[in-house]
């Protein structure tokens, strides 16, 4: 066992990111929904009036499913479901930014699936898997799905679905009968433990079976490692306060530049308007944006061919319509030239140029959209960007998109890149990215295009990339006359 801090688990997490690999499965249990206000066990057993869990399941075996959901309504949910914790909002936050898409909860109650909704993710962008409800043999082809893009499993059931394992003999059954689908399912992953002792010797298995197939497990808890856990070179530990759940997700947030979501109805309140007026513009319009990473993940394309692999990254745009990317590692193409692209789904198609611009040597380059093709398209945003915002770029590496965050650290910057020379009006990020990066599309907390990659940096320590803004070439590239002002060479 290694013992390990939160920081170089946020580093796993953002290098895992930017390669494209897989994020760990995330087991959550009890102490995350202790945290966050839900009831501990002691005070179940004061509400059931008995001593212990042995006469607590006694209490409970004796009652049908719609006796134990009157029962445990209340107690497993909080009074307001719209107050959801900081620390589950910051879980939220880093599901839909990326960094986690698969988890596994021994919590029956609803306070995931509160805080996923509250950071918007739509149906489309995470599916609720019941154990005992879901047969198990359907789990593999819909873990192995590209979409939706996060899983959410209950290992001991869900209140509102009103089927639960409260008892020892329950547990067991539920999870006996999952075991080997969910072994199949994990084969490949890693797993992060958070909130959970690891007692329960079938939740245990879990963790072990990882070990057994080769992977890492990290396991965090506020006060002691876990004896469950057998000594391995592949177990890596964080152990202290700020490994809780509630403040470490609110710490990994941070570390890795992840925005959180405001509680939700604060924008609304302050404005006097309506949620859709003022966080979902489009939902009113026929022509639906990117709203959300995974509609950005669909959206962006690898560009170019060399050995099988992309050689650049673009993205479907709203306004031209069309997919945006980068002149330079294109070799300076023709109008009406064809392009060959692929998305994450495997789809793959030879498009057309269908225009460019030629006064900087990136262009910017947009090709046609494929027929048939219908992620919904990206916004752009021209107006300048300033230093402090926090961007996020998506880049196709290897056969799926990898995703960076990082801060704007200068504007109207210039730079010598070679072999193409000095180039101005450039925006720094404090960002890395993976190989593949030209074209990558720059979008900000609304998912809006600010720009496109021109220069990546792969140091992670002192990362800088620099990205050509939608503030010069945008209205050129609309048709749209908007001449550019002559810029003073920076010292």
């Amino acid at each position: 066992m290694a013992s390990r801090t939160l920081d170089e688990l946020a580093l796993d997490l953002k290098q895992r990111r930017l390669a494209g690999d897989l994020p760990p499965a995330l087991l959550v249990g009890a102490g995350a929904s202790v945290e966050a206000g839900i009831g501990a066990m002691p005070e179940l057993y004061k509400l059931a009036g008995v001593a212990d869990f042995k006469q607590f399941s006694d209490f409970i075996a004796n009652r049908t499913e719609a006796e134990r959901f009157r029962f445990l309504m209340s107690f497993l949910q909080t009074l307001r479901p719209q107050d959801v914790s900081p620390g589950y909002r910051a879980l939220a936050a880093l599901c839909e930014e990326g960094f986690f898409d698969l988890i596994l909860t021994t919590n029956l109650d609803p306070l995931l699936d509160d805080a996923l909704a509250a950071a918007r993710l739509w149906r489309k962008d995470y599916l609720l898997l019941v154990n005992g409800v879901l047969r198990g043999d359907r789990l593999i082809p819909l873990l192995r799905a590209t979409l939706p893009r996060v899983k959410v499993i209950k290992l001991h059931g869900d209140l509102f679905h009103r089927f639960m394992a409260w008892t020892e003999a329950e547990m067991e059954q539920f999870i006996d009968d999952l075991n080997p689908h969910l072994s199949n399912a994990l084969a490949g992953r890693d797993l992060l433990v958070v909130g959970h002792s690891l007692r329960d010797a079938r939740i245990a298995q879990i963790a072990t079976s990882i070990l057994d197939a080769s992977g890492v497990v990290w396991y965090t808890h506020p006060a002691q490692r876990s004896d469950a856990l057998p000594p391995h070179d592949r177990v890596r530990e964080v152990i202290g306060p700020t490994a809780a759940f509630e403040p470490m997700f609110a710490t990994l947030a941070g570390k890795l530049d992840v925005v959180i979501a405001p509680e939700p109805g604060l924008v609304e309140r302050s404005r006097g308007t309506s949620p859709v007026e003022t966080e979902h513009p489009s939902l009113a319009s026929e022509d639906p944006r990117a709203q959300t990473l995974d509609d950005l993940l669909a959206a962006v394309v690898g560009v170019g061919d060399h050995g099988g692999q992309a050689v650049a990254t673009g993205a479907l745009i709203a306004e031209p319509r069309g997919i945006l990317c980068d002149l330079y590692p294109l070799g300076n193409v023709a109008l009406g030239e064809k392009v060959p692209v692929r998305t994450r789904s495997g789809e793959r198609w030879d498009v057309a140029v269908i225009r460019r611009l030629t006064e900087s040597p990136f262009g910017p380059v947009l090709l046609e959209a494929p027929a048939g093709w219908s992620p919904c398209p990206v916004s752009v945003d021209a107006s300048p960007v300033s230093v402090g915002d926090v961007m996020r770029v998506a880049v196709f590496a290897g056969e799926r998109p990898g995703v960076s965050s990082g801060a704007v650290t200068g504007v109207e910057y210039d730079l010598r890149i070679e072999p193409v020379g000095d180039v101005e009006g450039l925006v720094s990020l404090h960002l890395a990215l993976a190989p593949g990066s030209s074209g990558a599309p720059v979008v900000d907390a609304s998912h809006r295009l600010r720009g496109f990659i021109v220069a990546g940096s792969q140091d992670l320590t002192h990362p800088e990339s620099y990205m050509d803004p939608a503030s010069r070439w945008h209205a050129a590239l609309s048709r749209e006359a908007s001449p550019r002002k002559k810029r003073k060479r920076k010292s």
